[in-house]
Parts: C-alpha cells; structure tokens; sequence
C-alpha cells in the first residue's frame, strides 16, 4: 500500500512538471520586448567664442550664435575677422577655429567626424582612438588630413591660388591629396601648392618671415595698396581684414582710408602658431586738399 503511495505520488508530480514545461514553452503569452532606444545624433557644442560668431543651416541663412549653442551635420560656422570660435564634440575632441574662418560639419558620426575646412585656420585636438576617425577637407586645395588620435592645424586658402598647411603638435596625420599620402609625425608641417600633391613634411621652423612693402606716407586718394612676402601657407591679416597669400607667399591688400591720419599693420600666423607683425608709418590721406598752384588775380 504504501509503495502504491508513492508511485501515485511520484506520478502526480511528473505530470504536474509536464504541464508546468507545456505552459512555459507553448501556453505561456509572450512578454513584450522593449523597444530599443533610438541613438541621439551626435553634436558639436560651442564652448567658447569671441568677435562675431554665425552658423547657417539648412536654410542657408546666417545667424549669430552664442556659446552653448550646438552644430549638426551639414551645418556651417564662420568667424569675422577679430574673432573665434572653440566647439567640443561628445568623444571629447576640440575644433577651434581662428579669426576669418569658415568650415562646414560634412559628417558626424561616432566612427567619422569630418569638416570641411573653406578658408581660414583650424586647429584640432582629437584623442586617440582607433576605432575613429577625424578629417578635415582642404576644400580648394583638393587635400584632406586625417588622423585618428593627433593635435594639429591646418590652414585653407579660399582663392584659385589655394594653398593649405598641416602642422602636427602631437600624434600623426595623413594629408593627401591628388592621390598622394604623406604622414606628418609631431614636430612636423607640410603643405599643399595649387595642383600639386602634398609636399614631403619638414620640421616646423623656428620663425615666420614677413615682408612689407608700405605706401607713400601721403595720399591724395582714398585707395592704398599694401603688399609683400611672407611664408606660403601662413595667413596674412592687413589693417583689420584677412587677404589672400599665394604660392610664393606673396600677398597685396587695397584699402579704402577716410581723410586723415592713419597707422596700418600687418599680422602674419602659420600653422605651428608663429606670428610676426609689422607697424608701417604714419599715412596721411587727403583728397579735399587743393594742392594745384593757382596764379594770382590781379585787380
């Protein structure tokens, strides 16, 4: 009898885990999966900035921006002449942009971030991560720099005579350009002429050269002309306005001066931060004046 006990029971208890296993694998109504979470794009947020600081979106329309205001893809930033702007994106690497810039966000992705650089200066503090990778486009010197941990700058003419300049601080950086690589290692610059490819990167020179030739410290009209030499690649600020240097490093500014007095100088920076400035001689501009020789009227 009580053998027959324990076999009822032992049969009780195997169809009673057979129905648990049916209700489990087949009956069982399925719990609901949780969404996944979308992932928030990525932006680049403006940490600092001075002088006039616009974006343009979609629109195309430029506004001012202020800091903390952020970037997406496809937007653009600009710098007037005195100012700047830093931006930090969410992997921690910096952009900041020099006076007179101007640079479009081309891509931004966690694997890929990408600016195109059209005229001005950029400098770039990336981390190093092998699994990203940061570039800046040379826009009008067809080039690129890429890098994937590396503190550089790089410099972009925005005329036909394009010129562009990389210089790295820290790591390594790939410029290419017209199907060319060259590797600039830290303590090392190169650049890239009007339709050539990349030049083979040199060390970083001790100084900049700067050349001026000032106009006549009198002028009877509004228009003077500065010009003069400086190292190809650098940056050439004339009385307040960024012009163009060519391949030679040749540079000429026209200006309009009011009637008065006047004091001009010339800012020159490369891409290793050299700057070298000169103060030219008073000038004075007078166009009411009449300075003809009139015979006398005799009564």
């Amino acid at each position: 009898m009580k053998g027959r006990l324990l076999l009822s029971l032992a049969v009780a208890c195997a169809l009673g885990g057979l129905g648990v296993s049916y209700w489990a694998l087949f009956a069982r109504p399925e719990g609901r999966a949780e969404p996944a979470r979308a992932i928030a794009p990525e932006t680049l947020r403006l940490t600092a900035a001075s002088g006039v600081v616009e974006v343009a979106a979609a629109d195309g329309k430029w506004r001012p921006v202020k800091v903390g205001a952020t970037l997406s893809e496809h937007d653009r930033i600009r710098t007037d002449a005195e100012g700047s702007a830093a931006l930090l994106a969410a992997d921690g690497s910096t952009v900041r942009l020099s006076g007179g810039s101007e640079a479009e966000v081309a891509a931004l992705r966690r694997e890929l971030k990408r600016l195109h650089l059209g005229a001005g200066m950029v400098e770039a503090d990336v981390p190093a991560d092998p699994t990203r990778v940061f570039q800046i486009d040379l826009d009008r010197a067809g080039g690129a720099a890429r890098t994937r941990g590396a503190h550089f700058t790089a410099t972009a003419n925005s005329s036909g005579t394009a010129v562009a300049a990389v210089a790295a601080v820290r790591g390594e950086v790939i410029l290419s350009a017209r199907g060319k690589e060259v590797v600039i290692r830290a303590g090392q610059w190169a650049r890239i002429l009007p339709g050539a490819p990349p030049e083979t990167p040199g060390p970083i020179p001790d100084s900049l050269f700067l050349k001026v030739a000032w106009p006549a410290t009198a002028s009877r009209s509004h228009a003077v002309a500065v010009s003069g030499q400086t190292t190809a690649g650098a940056r050439v600020r004339v009385g307040g306005r960024w012009v163009e240097v060519d391949r030679d490093g040749v540079y000429r500014a026209q200006l309009e001066l009011a009637d008065g007095v006047h004091q001009l100088a010339v800012h020159a920076v490369d891409v290793s931060g050299h700057t070298a400035d000169e103060k030219g001689p008073k000038i004075l501009v007078d166009t009411r004046t009449d300075f003809k020789i009139h015979p006398p009227k005799w009564k």
